[in-house]
């Protein structure tokens, strides 16, 4: 794919209109391998980056950090804030986790002693044809029935559109790329919404979502909408 990137002019929307804008594209060769990148990059983000487990500890130490740092956050103070290195925040959570005592001891045991949160629900189709934010659902329900503390929300969606770049055919006509790739036009956005919970009540809440899904996840009648947007 290397060997075909070039810098092409940008096809215009509007066949009439000239554009003078360019931008990193591929002769026609290099389709394929742009199209096993692009994929190949969907999957990492998939199955590796926004794997559950990966994510939970994320927040861990988000909330570790939340009461350990002054205030909460890093300081905006140049010099202070440099001072604190990976380094300082691993040796800050691996003493606070002897340490009960410690500001955020319970969220660095949590990360040290992998006592994570356990993941109770993710998004499926069949839910998201029932209510597009069933996720939030599903923590708002478990947080009024049992304590907002065994409980941790956490969802992305990708930003943007399907990833378009020109492409120059072998008569020099330039035509994008999703005009002429049907895989590009078929790779998913990168998605997922989970709930977590503590584990000392994972398998009350597991059994308490169960048997209240279907009434969990009907979406909110408009009223109560009109009012939130209210």
């Amino acid at each position: 794919m290397i060997d075909t990137l070039r810098i092409l002019p940008v096809h215009p929307s509007d066949e009439k209109e000239k554009s003078n804008e360019t931008a990193l594209g591929v002769e026609e060769g290099g389709i394929q391998s742009a199209e096993a990148l692009l994929l190949a990059r969907y999957f990492m983000y998939s199955q590796v980056y926004m794997h559950p487990i990966r994510r939970i500890y994320d927040i861990h130490l988000r909330d570790f950090l939340e009461e350990w740092l002054e205030g909460g956050k890093f300081s905006i103070d140049l010099s202070d804030h440099l001072v604190i290195t990976d380094n300082e925040v691993t040796s800050a959570f691996l003493s606070a986790a002897i340490d009960k005592n410690s500001n955020g001891h319970l969220h660095a045991e949590r990360i040290v002693k992998r006592k994570h949160f356990k993941l109770i629900y993710e998004r499926n189709p069949n839910d998201i044809e029932v209510n597009p934010e069933a996720g939030k659902a599903v923590y708002k329900a478990l947080c009024e029935h049992f304590d907002a503390e065994y409980f941790r929300h956490d969802k992305y969606f990708q930003k943007g559109e399907a990833l378009d770049f020109p492409v120059r055919m072998r008569d020099d006509q330039i035509v994008p790329s999703l005009a002429i790739s049907a895989t590009l036009k078929a790779v998913p956005i990168v998605a997922m919404d989970y709930v977590f919970a503590n584990r000392d009540i994972l398998n009350k809440a597991t059994k308490w979502l169960r048997e209240n899904h279907d009434d969990i996840i009907k979406p909110e009648k408009e009223e109560e909408i009109d009012d939130e947007k209210t």
